[in-house]
């Protein structure tokens, strides 16, 4: 009997099924987020254009503007190299941010071969950061048309 509690209350509360974070769709509330993902986030990142992403794990975030859902993202998987000597997965974390700036990927590889597992890291795991146009200075670039200086031979 206390089990079926449990579960009904867990059921009632958003927490027994994954099912929460596919509930979600833009316009929503931060209240209805809230609700449908049984609790609040686990970690907040500000913008300045007084936006938000809300992270649920490393796997799942939403992004947050004026109180209203505008985007989600969850983290992906995809096998880039499957042999029977070895085996290479991609995994691209959950990233969230608002329209110009720039998000370095945050990612994970894993090789598996006979000999065994290998997984790391080759992502950057920087905070998203406004972009900026490229300097128009010519006098720190070097021109297309200047030629290194001959040998003296």
């Amino acid at each position: 009997m206390r089990t079926v509690l449990l579960v009904a209350a867990l059921a009632a509360s958003g927490c027994a099924g994954p099912g929460g974070f596919q509930k979600l769709y833009p316009g929503m509330t931060s209240r209805e987020v809230v609700e449908a993902m049984g609790q609040g986030p686990t970690r907040a990142h500000e913008f300045p254009d007084r936006s938000s992403a809300w992270y649920y794990g490393d796997d799942q975030c939403v992004l947050m503007r004026e109180d209203k859902l505008v985007a989600k993202s969850t983290t992906r998987e995809r096998t880039a190299v499957d042999t029977p000597i070895v085996s290479i997965r991609d995994t691209a974390k959950a990233v969230c941010a608002p329209e110009g700036y720039a998000t370095e990927t945050r990612g994970e590889q894993r090789i598996d071969t006979p000999f065994g597992s290998f997984k790391g890291s080759l992502g950057s795991t920087k905070a998203p950061r406004k972009t900026a146009p490229p300097a128009e200075n010519s006098d720190t670039a070097p021109s297309a048309d200047t030629q290194p200086d001959a040998p003296p031979y």
